[in-house]
């Protein structure tokens, strides 16, 4: 009972929160268009066509990949083994649910979930290993924004270095269970999903600013990523366009341009994930035939009716 109250709770409390950033990303969009008026988020729109969607996917590909050996070398700290195949699924399915999904972390939850399941793996080692690779990778993201905030804002840029010190200190109690070089593997491959998203953020702004030059974007590209960990919008969605705009004006640019380069990498971003569909499609079908066989195998399993003297009866077909 005591069991069944705090599910109940915490069902509540995770209802309050979703509900709290819907709020935030309506209130933040309603405020960007009150500034900037409708036409940036149309300029991003436009952004998307065939050869960017092609390049978000192939840069949502290797970034799953990337992401995927790293989840892979830290399971193997806890001792478990992951294929590269249960992993790449797993990641398309956990990446396309954080980014739809309000909170940001419910794709990591079926993710642990998953991987308690087909591995029979503890709690511990499941939670332990899936937010050990998830903030392996956050640490990149936010010391890239650190490093590009320096050259705009000394004191917003060590705020930030902290930040990602203390994500570090999340990530340590996983990443010490590997060895160094498997640690050396972990951030390489961390700073290769950087460079995925990023190639994306270059993509959408080339076509919606393509003036601005390449050591810019990158600076502009590393504060657009690292805002998407601010939990007040859904998938990214409000705080990305707001803080890039931010960017954008401290770099010399319109705050109009940053909603538009964001608006664009954030429907990119979303293509680049979208394999993650059928995948759950299919984790859905599977699950739900496995729960038709348990129910089945129940059935066959109940025990046979007696007849008075105490011996089974035969079940009629």
């Amino acid at each position: 009972m005591v069991a069944r109250m705090i599910r109940r709770i915490a069902g509540r409390k995770m209802l309050l929160v979703s509900g709290l950033q819907i709020v935030c990303l309506a209130g933040l969009i309603a405020y960007l268009v009150h500034a900037f008026g409708v036409a940036p988020f149309a300029a991003g729109i436009q952004a998307v066509n065939i050869w960017t969607v092609l390049a978000a996917l192939s840069c949502g590909f290797v970034a799953t990949w990337a992401q995927a050996t790293r989840w892979r070398i830290i399971c193997r700290g806890y001792g478990i083994q992951l294929s590269t195949s249960q992993a790449l699924r797993q990641c398309y399915g956990a990446t396309l649910l954080n980014s739809v999904l309000p909170s940001g972390m419910a794709g990591d939850a079926y993710r642990t979930v998953q991987h308690r399941t087909e591995h029979n793996s503890s709690w511990s080692s499941s939670i332990g290993s899936v937010a050990g690779e998830r903030l392996a990778g956050t640490v990149i993201v936010i010391l890239a924004a650190a490093i590009a905030l320096a050259t705009q804002d000394w004191r917003l840029s060590l705020a930030t270095l902290a930040v990602s010190v203390a994500v570090l200190a999340g990530a340590w109690p996983s990443i010490r269970r590997i060895a160094l070089p498997a640690s050396m593997a972990v951030w390489s491959l961390s700073l290769l999903q950087w460079g995925c998203f990023l190639l994306m953020f270059w993509a959408a702004a080339s076509m919606t600013s393509p003036g601005i030059p390449f050591a810019h974007v990158t600076g502009l590209g590393a504060i657009c990523l690292a805002s998407m960990f601010i939990p007040l919008g859904v998938g990214g969605w409000g705080p990305r366009e707001g803080a890039t705009a931010l960017a954008f004006m401290a770099y010399g640019y319109s705050g109009a341009e940053g909603v538009a380069a964001a608006t664009g990498y954030g429907i990119l971003a979303l293509i680049s994930v979208l394999p993650g569909v059928p995948v759950l499609l299919a984790s859905t079908r599977i699950a739900t035939q496995l729960r038709a066989a348990a129910r089945r195998l129940r059935k066959y399993r109940r025990p046979l009716p007696t007849d008075p003297l105490g011996e089974p009866s035969q079940r009629i077909p």
